[in-house]
């Protein structure tokens, strides 16, 4: 078993992106979380704990409550990976399509987490024949099926609703690595750029976007002025988006004039 104080100095060390990691899985797991009992976890004080909540409530993450925090009323727990790749299914596949018309066949692709990402690496592996970086673990799993595509597995913490490693570690990791093309995914996008519902998931997505050289936004078209919280970057770091049909002409517009164009299956 770990030593205590080894855990809280290395949550020291991976800093506040890592603690909110872990405040979110053990929120979403009892419904709630105390002030104390975190800082006692982490070994850092109960003000550094309060400005953690103070920031994922921000976010809508949850709801504060006197000495600690809870999951916002009527919120449930994210629904399961799986449960998620089934809803709209019929677009995430579209998308994959696209995306498949403009990934190259050999380099380097990197595949973000998110059930949309990996349909799209689903999509495309059975005639890849070059190397896939992912973060998400069913990307990876999925790649077992293709021995003749290389595989590197980016390492982190894992974040179990969205069963992707992130944080301190991830980021570390992908500054070693160049990526030829990045699929990535977002929350909502409009004219003022891409985002995600929280930032735990930020300081990885911006590294895969600093070692690509091209990203493709893979999207549908419900994610056009959706609510995001966390702005992760501007379209002038996307090349293209690839998504299930054509956007709403205001947005479309918005977005074509900064430059991104749209594939379409």
């Amino acid at each position: 078993m770990r030593d205590v104080n080894t855990w809280g100095e290395s949550l020291r060390h991976g800093g506040a992106e890592r603690r909110r990691i872990l405040i979110l899985e053990r929120l979403f797991r009892d419904g709630h979380v105390a002030v104390h009992a975190l800082s006692e976890e982490f070994a850092v004080a109960e003000m550094t704990i309060r400005r953690d909540l103070k920031q994922l409530a921000d976010e809508g993450e949850l709801e504060l409550v006197h000495g600690g925090a809870r999951l916002l009323a009527g919120r449930q727990p994210p629904a399961g990976f799986s449960r998620r790749t089934h809803s709209n299914s019929l677009a995430k596949k579209r998308v994959a399509e696209a995306v498949k018309t403009i990934v190259p066949r050999d380099g380097v692709v990197g595949v973000d987490a998110g059930t949309t990402a990996h349909a799209c690496a689903v999509e495309f592996a059975p005639e890849f024949t070059g190397c896939v970086i992912s973060h998400s673990v069913p990307v990876l799993a999925g790649m077992l099926e293709w021995p003749e595509i290389r595989v590197i597995g980016v390492g982190g913490d894992l974040l179990h609703e969205n069963q992707a490693m992130v944080g301190p570690g991830a980021v570390a990791a992908l500054r070693e690595l160049r990526i030829d093309v990045l699929v990535l995914g977002a929350s909502a996008v409009n004219e003022d750029g891409l985002y995600v519902h929280s930032s735990v998931e930020l300081a990885t997505k911006r590294a895969m976007i600093d070692a690509a050289g091209e990203v493709i936004l893979a999207t549908d078209a419900t994610k056009a002025n959706a609510s995001g919280a966390v702005r992760v970057c501007g379209l002038e770091r996307v090349t293209r988006i690839a998504t299930d049909r054509e956007w709403e002409p205001g947005i479309a517009d918005k977005i074509a004039a900064a430059g991104v164009s749209f594939v379409l299956p």
